[in-house]
C-alpha cells in the first residue's frame, strides 16, 4: 500500500510541473520566453520613469514616424496625427503644459485650427489637463471613453483605487481639479474615429480610470505601413477587490483585446518612458534615448515590445488571481 502511494506521488510530480508551467505561460500568441523577456521591460520602464522629476516639463516635438508626431511634455501625453484635410490630437497634457503643446503644435508647421478632433485616453488630470485650452484654441470636438465623461465635465480625477490621506496630492482625498472641458462624443468599445484619410479604432480598457481608451491607427513611411498602438496604463494590484475598475472580467477583455491588435510595430503609451522606441534601446538616459529617437525613428519599430509587455503582464494577472483564488 505505501509503495503504491508514493508511486502515485511520483507520477503526480510531472503532472504537478506541468500544471504549474502551463499556469506561468501567457496564451498563444504570446509565449513564456516573451514572457520573461517582458518582466525585464517592465523593470526598465520603471527605472526610466523615475527620472522624469517634472512629468510637465517642457520636450521637443518631433516626427515619430511617418503622419505621428510627439507634440507632448516630458512625461509624453499628447501626440498629432496629420493630414492635409485635417488632424487628431491624441491627449491634451496637463494644463499648466497647454501652451508649451501648442507651442509644438505650431514649430512643426501645423495649424491649431486645423486639428479636428481631440482624443482623450482618460480622465486624469496629466493627460486631459489641457482639453479645455486645446478645444478652446481649435474648435475641435473633445470625444472620450463614455465613462470618462462625467469626470471630465467636472474637471475631476475618478477616485483612485487607493485614496490618500486627506490633503494629499493638493486636496482631500485626491489630486486638485482642472479646468472641466464639454465631451462631444462618447467613445465606446470598437468605435471608429475619422478625419479625412484619418482613421483612429479606439478600445476601451478599464483599468487606470472606468474607460480609458486605446487608439489604434496605421502610419505609412518610406512606402512602409506601420500599426501604431497607444495605450494606457499596466497595473494591476495584488488586492482586485480594492479597485473599481479592475476586476478579473475586465482584465481578461483587455487581453482579448491585445490578441486582436497583435502584431503592433510601435508601441506607445501616455508615458514616454514605454514607448517601443525608448525600451528598445539597450543603454541611456531618458534624454539620450529620446536624442537618438529625433535622429533615427526606425528605434520605434520593434514588434516585440508591445508581445512581451503582454505576455509578461498576462502572466503577473493569473499569478494574481490564482493567490487570491487560493486565500478564499
Amino acid at each position: 500500500m505505501l509503495r503504491s502511494a508514493l508511486l502515485v506521488s511520483l507520477l503526480s510530480i510531472p503532472c504537478c510541473v506541468r500544471q504549474c508551467q502551463a499556469q506561468s505561460a501567457p496564451h498563444a500568441p504570446f509565449t513564456a520566453k516573451q514572457a520573461e523577456l517582458g518582466k525585464e521591460l517592465v523593470a526598465k520602464s520603471v527605472e526610466i520613469r523615475k527620472q522624469i522629476t517634472d512629468m510637465s516639463a517642457p520636450a521637443e516635438p518631433f516626427k515619430i514616424m511617418g503622419n505621428l508626431y510627439f507634440v507632448g511634455v516630458a512625461n509624453g501625453e499628447a501626440y498629432l496625427l496629420t493630414s492635409p484635410q485635417g488632424h487628431i490630437l491624441m491627449g491634451a497634457a496637463m494644463e499648466n503644459a497647454s501652451e508649451r503643446v501648442q507651442k509644438n503644435i505650431e514649430s512643426l508647421g501645423f495649424k491649431m485650427t486645423d486639428i479636428k478632433a481631440i482624443l482623450l485616453n482618460h480622465n486624469h488630470g496629466d493627460q486631459s489637463g489641457g482639453a479645455a485650452y486645446m478645444k478652446q484654441k481649435t474648435g475641435a470636438p473633445v470625444m472620450a471613453g463614455f465613462a470618462e465623461i462625467p469626470y471630465l465635465e467636472h474637471g475631476m480625477f475618478n477616485p483612485p483605487a487607493f485614496p490618500p490621506a486627506p490633503g494629499a496630492n493638493g486636496g482631500p482625498g485626491g489630486p486638485p481639479p482642472y479646468p472641466a472641458v464639454k465631451v462631444d462624443r462618447a467613445l465606446f468599445d470598437g468605435d471608429v474615429v475619422k478625419v479625412g484619410p484619418l482613421t483612429v479604432a479606439t478600445f476601451l480598457i478599464p483599468g487606470h480610470s472606468p474607460a480609458s481608451t486605446t487608439f489604434a491607427y496605421t502610419v505609412k513611411d518610406g512606402g512602409k505601413d506601420y500599426k501604431v498602438v497607444e495605450f494606457c496604463c499596466w497595473e494591476y494590484p495584488d488586492d482586485l477587490s480594492r479597485n473599481g475598475y479592475i476586476t478579473e472580467a475586465s482584465v481578461r477583455h483587455t487581453f482579448e483585446t491585445f490578441r486582436k491588435l497583435y502584431p503592433v510595430d510601435i508601441y506607445l503609451e501616455t508615458g514616454a518612458y514605454a514607448w517601443s522606441g525608448i525600451l528598445s534601446q539597450t543603454s541611456g538616459t531618458m534624454v539620450d534615448r529620446m536624442s537618438k529617437l529625433k535622429t533615427d525613428n526606425k528605434l520605434f519599430v520593434n514588434r516585440e515590445i508591445f508581445n512581451e509587455f503582454s505576455a509578461a503582464r498576462e502572466v503577473e494577472f493569473e499569478e494574481k488571481i490564482a493567490k487570491l483564488n487560493a486565500s478564499k
